[in-house]
């Protein structure tokens, strides 16, 4: 099952590594594949940035991707560079969540 869980308020960070987190430890009892994503776009995207407390390594290490809107990082003024070590960078969020539900991701949305 591939889902792709949306953030786009800093204020539900915690909120949505608990469901991702929670999400692919059933997942995996139950053994179920798939593609798991986290889009951040809006304000968060600053929390992408390798000067936050957001550590979201242990997301890329479990295998999620994580997407990062590049119109909000413009907006944010943040850089590819200051992006933490790998993230996806897709140009746009909304149409990224757009092909992702088109492709039949499940969305989530913490």
């Amino acid at each position: 099952m591939d889902v792709i869980f949306h953030l786009d308020s800093a204020a539900k960070w915690p909120v949505a590594l608990s469901n991702i987190t929670n999400y692919l430890a059933a997942a995996r009892a139950a053994n179920t594949p798939g593609q798991v994503e986290l889009l951040i776009n809006g304000a968060p995207v600053t929390d992408a940035t390798t000067t936050s407390t957001i550590d979201l390594a242990p997301l890329i290490e479990a295998g999620v991707t994580v997407a990062v809107c590049a119109n909000a990082m413009r907006s944010h003024q943040v850089t590819a560079a200051q992006l933490q070590r790998g993230l996806t960078i897709v140009p746009a969020g909304v149409y990224e969540l757009a092909l992702r539900q088109h492709a039949g991701f499940a969305y989530i949305k913490p």
